[in-house]
């Protein structure tokens, strides 16, 4: 927050923040490997493209369950310290996957490991703005986007021959290690004191609903903050699709899986690359038009995709469609650090997580059923169509809003 020792600082001289930027290079590396291993993972034990895509979902669900208790905990306690422990708690889940055969089991692990994904995402959003002058924030968040597209890009082309090299299984004893670096450097990151006031987190359902119906009003109240999470949440179920549908794509349509992980690693280029431009974007154009103009690009990426036969095609595609995304997704996070007050951001930024991603089980388990009785390219097909139509269903949402500095 402005007013802190080190918010005014230029980033490069700004510790702390570049502490959390190690420390999150180091987990973001690992995840990104975790991210490509499970479904190939899950592919190669149990041999089923609908296991794939529970496991998926499970993956993604506590994003919606655990939301209405990660929050009041993020805003309650130091988000630095809970950020070191649930990276060793990442760690510990995805270290247990290797001995795992059956797909129960393996989709308790990869659910837990999720949740502790849950408290990681929400700490590392509430706590940039905190180290941070607000007019540095876009500035800011671009290069933190930069920074987890870049080693999204680059943990994914590894995993490609880290696969190769170790197998899908050992890969987890590698992201093991590297959470577990990520957790010791963390602690390099300056501790923050806990924001929400002293007898406020109450556990339980009761307070967990009441908790959920006062953020709800927060998001409600404002109309960026509104309509960024209702277009989000029309889409989303076209991003769960999609990962579902890049491997299977990669085995049937391009004759190896494991191209997924550099199909990936494409994504992970567009997304360093998108980010470079989006703070600058978000200066000359209206925050939810870029949103809709992400949204309408990553479903002509579907389309183009769907057409395509070769591995460099294809590649070229998911740079595109990495470039688009990364629109959308630094716009999301710019615009809720900015608007959202500081000792409700744990609270607000879990709930509208849950929110928009309460339909990527569609798209997951969608997919995984299409799959199973048509073509690649048809459910491919079926798939851009209906994210153009989502796209610009959300189209009202960014019309006739007022400026952000009246709303901030």
């Amino acid at each position: 927050m402005p007013g802190t020792e080190n918010a005014a600082l230029p980033m490069r001289a700004n510790r702390p923040l570049l502490a959390l930027f190690f420390s999150q290079f180091l987990g973001m590396f690992a995840r990104g490997i975790y991210y490509v291993g499970l479904p190939l993972f899950v592919l190669e034990r149990t041999g089923s493209p609908f296991s794939m895509s529970v496991s998926l979902f499970l993956s993604f669900a506590p994003f919606t369950l655990a939301a209405p208790f990660v929050g009041p905990l993020v805003d309650r306690f130091s988000r630095r310290d809970l950020l070191v422990a649930s990276n060793l708690l990442y760690g510990s889940f995805i270290l247990i996957l290797p001995f795992l055969h059956a797909p129960y089991p393996i989709f308790a692990a990869a659910f837990c490991a999720s949740v502790c994904g849950v408290v990681v995402a929400n700490c590392i959003v509430a706590l940039i703005p905190e180290l941070v002058e607000m007019s540095q924030l876009a500035r800011v968040n671009s290069a933190y986007m930069f920074l987890r597209s870049a080693t999204f890009l680059l943990s994914t082309g590894s995993a490609y021959f880290l696969v190769k090299a170790l197998g899908k299984a050992n890969l987890f004893f590698l992201c093991f290690a590297l959470l577990g670096a990520c957790s010791a450097a963390g602690l390099l990151v300056r501790r923050d004191e806990g924001k929400m006031r002293p007898g406020v987190l109450v556990y339980g359902p009761r307070s967990a609903v009441r908790e959920m119906g006062r953020t709800v009003a927060i998001i409600r109240s404002d109309r960026h903050v509104r309509g960024l999470t209702v277009m989000h949440l029309l889409f989303m179920p076209v991003f769960g699709a999609f990962e579902v549908l890049l491997p299977l794509f990669s085995e049937q349509r391009l004759g190896e899986v494991d191209y997924y992980t550099l199909l990936s690693a494409a994504v992970g280029a567009g997304l360093a690359l998108g980010s470079v431009f989006a703070y600058r974007l978000l200066e000359r154009v209206r925050p939810l038009s870029l949103v809709l103009a992400s949204f309408c690009g990553y479903a002509a990426g579907v389309f183009l995709i769907s057409r395509s036969a070769s591995l460099w095609a294809s590649l070229f595609i998911c740079l595109g469609m990495g470039v688009v995304d990364a629109f959308g997704f630094t716009t999301y996070e710019f615009l809720r650090q900015r608007l959202i007050p500081s000792e409700f951001r744990g609270r607000v930024f879990a709930t509208m997580d849950a929110m928009v991603l309460l339909p990527l089980p569609l798209g997951y388990l969608g997919m995984g059923y299409l799959v199973g009785r048509m073509s690649i390219v048809s459910a491919a097909l079926w798939l851009s169509l209906a994210g153009l139509v989502l796209a610009l269903l959300s189209f009202p949402f960014t019309r006739n809003l007022p400026s952000l500095e009246r709303e901030g």
